[in-house]
């Protein structure tokens, strides 16, 4: 037994028209060349596909089998043939510097997107979290970076993707959680939290707490965004993060601007 993609193609117009003359406009057919199509695809599979007049439309068994096939089949075809519509089909490698931890949280699921959509491009990482001196003096090899440095010059075209509001991230019961804002003095008593940079990257120091002359009581260094969240929720301490990377644990921490 075989099948022809446009008779796939036909039962999936179906079940979205609702009925056939819905299905042979989507398709561009005449309502009894498309009826005869079915008929002689029924004939194949030994019985009827779908209940003639049924509102709403109902597949027989054969039906559910066939239109099961044609979301798994069509797809894949689909995404083959913009394949092989590509000029070139050679793989191409594509290597990314990230220079903050915060991008390399959401980057990924777009890399991964991107890679099931365009199987012939290879991303490789690189990670440069290390001290600014590195940075500057460091001749990156990558075709895109990463950075949360408006004053990067390590590329001569570049494009700003989006801003962040940066959030207090608290202990669900911590005592700052009672005031709307945090000034930069509430940091003096506190563990604060931060990816392992220099301070000099960091921007709840530039922005915050060096202007007013304030440091923190301890600085812990933490690798991972999320187990610096997971250390606020067991009250190890307070952190400064963007604000969408805080929704994943709000139930056991608390932001404040």
């Amino acid at each position: 037994m075989s099948f022809e993609l446009k008779q796939l193609k036909s039962i999936l117009a179906l079940e979205a028209g609702g009925n056939m003359r819905k299905a042979a406009y989507q398709l561009c057919l005449s309502q009894s060349a498309l009826s005869h199509q079915f008929r002689e695809l029924e004939h194949r599979v030994g019985g009827e596909l779908f209940i003639r007049n049924s509102v709403p439309l109902i597949f027989t068994q054969k039906g559910q089998v066939l239109l099961s096939l044609a979301k798994k089949i069509l797809p894949q075809v689909s995404k083959a043939h913009q394949q092989l519509m590509q000029k070139n089909m050679t793989h191409h490698n594509i290597v990314i510097d990230i220079q903050c931890h915060a991008c390399f949280q959401w980057l990924l699921p777009i890399i991964q997107k991107t890679s099931n959509t365009f199987p012939f491009y290879e991303f490789e990482f690189e990670f440069e979290f290390g001290n600014s001196s590195f940075l500057s003096n460091h001749q990156s090899q990558a075709g895109l970076l990463f950075s949360d440095d408006e004053n990067n010059n390590t590329y001569n075209a570049t494009q700003k993707i989006g801003s962040v509001e940066l959030l207090a991230i608290l202990p669900k019961h911590h005592a700052l959680t009672q005031r709307k804002f945090i000034d930069a003095e509430d940091f003096a008593l506190q563990t604060l939290l931060t990816y392992p940079v220099e301070k000099d990257r960091l921007d709840i120091f530039n922005l915050l707490l060096r202007p007013k002359h304030v440091q923190p009581a301890q600085i812990k260094q933490v690798d991972n965004s999320h187990v610096i969240l997971q250390m606020v929720a067991a009250n190890m301490g307070i952190a400064i993060l963007p604000n969408w990377l805080v929704t994943s644990m709000a139930g056991s921490i608390v932001s404040r601007r």
